[in-house]
C-alpha cells in the first residue's frame, strides 16, 4: 500500500539525483512521491497517466535547473495543476532562470533536501488551506467545448482554428441577479456581456464564446456579480484553468486533448 498523501513531483530526467534525493526527504516526512519513472504503469497512455496523477496528488512540486526550465512537460505539468486547482511549489536551484509563469508560485531555494522538505510540505498545507477556503465562498468559472458529435466546434477554419467554448459559472450566491462579463483583450469582437440568473435558480450563468481568431489559456475573464444587499462580487479567472475545472475528471478523446493543447500553447 503506498503512503498518503501523494506529491507529484515534475522534473527533467537530467535531473534525476536532485529528484531521487528530493524524494527521499519527502518520503521522511510521510510523503509519497509520483514520479513518471515509476509511476506510468507499462502501456499507459502517457499524457493520461500524468493527469491522474497530478488530480490525484495532494500538490505539484516543479524541479526548476537550468535544464529544466525550458522542458515542454515540465510546462504542461504546472499549467495542468494550475488550472485544476492543485496547488504548485517551485524549487529552484541556483543558476535556473525561473519561467514567468512560475513566478506567481511560492519558491524554495534548492538546497539541504531534508530542509527543502519541510518548505513544501508548509507551503503545500497553506496552499491548501487558503484553497478549500476560497472554494467554499468564492463562484467557479468553467468551460467546456462546445461539441459536435464527440470534436470540438469551430467558428472559423484555418492552420489553428478558433473553438467554440461555452462558459458557465457555479457556486453563484444566492442573492446574485446577474453577472456581467468581460475579456480585457482587444482583439475580441464581443468583450462585454451581460446574463441574469437563470429561472432555476440554479445560480448557472451560461454563455456561448466564439471569435474570429484564437483563444489562449492565458486570457483572462472577469465578472461582477450584481445581487441584493450584500450580493455584489468580483472575480477573474483565466481560460484554460476554467477549461481543465470541466474536464479534468472526465476521460476525453484525442480530439478534445488536441483542443486543449492549442489552447495551452497558443
Amino acid at each position: 500500500m503506498k503512503k498518503s498523501p501523494t506529491v507529484f513531483l515534475s522534473y527533467s530526467r537530467k535531473d534525476q539525483a536532485r529528484a531521487t534525493a528530493l524524494e527521499n526527504a519527502l518520503n521522511d516526512r510521510k510523503l509519497h512521491v509520483w514520479r513518471d519513472i515509476r509511476s506510468i504503469a507499462a502501456g499507459a497512455r502517457w499524457s493520461q497517466a500524468i493527469e491522474a496523477g497530478i488530480r490525484g496528488s495532494r500538490g505539484v512540486v516543479v524541479l526548476i535547473t537550468p535544464t529544466s526550465g525550458t522542458s515542454e512537460w515540465l510546462t504542461y505539468e504546472y499549467a495542468f495543476a494550475t488550472g485544476a486547482k492543485i496547488p504548485v511549489v517551485a524549487v529552484r536551484t541556483r543558476g535556473a532562470n525561473v519561467p514567468s509563469p512560475i513566478q506567481q508560485f511560492q519558491i524554495v531555494p534548492y538546497g539541504d533536501p531534508r530542509v527543502v522538505a519541510k518548505k513544501i510540505d508548509a507551503g503545500l498545507s497553506d496552499q491548501s488551506r487558503a484553497a478549500g477556503q476560497e472554494r467554499a465562498t468564492s463562484p467557479a468559472l468553467v468551460a467546456k467545448f462546445q461539441e459536435v458529435n464527440g470534436k470540438p466546434a469551430v467558428a472559423s477554419n484555418g492552420k489553428t482554428p478558433s473553438l467554440c467554448i461555452e462558459l458557465w459559472l457555479e457556486q453563484v450566491p444566492k442573492q446574485t441577479k446577474s453577472v456581467s462579463f468581460e475579456i480585457p483583450d482587444e482583439g475580441f469582437r464581443d468583450r462585454k456581456w451581460k446574463v441574469k440568473r437563470g429561472r432555476n435558480g440554479t445560480g448557472v450563468q451560461r454563455e456561448f464564446l466564439t471569435d474570429e481568431m484564437n483563444s489562449y489559456g492565458d486570457i483572462e475573464l472577469w465578472a461582477r456579480g450584481i445581487g441584493r444587499g450584500a450580493g455584489n462580487w468580483t472575480a477573474s479567472w483565466q481560460l484554460y484553468e476554467a477549461l481543465i475545472r470541466y474536464y479534468r475528471s472526465r476521460a476525453i478523446g484525442p480530439a478534445i486533448r488536441a483542443a486543449l493543447k492549442q489552447i495551452r500553447e497558443n
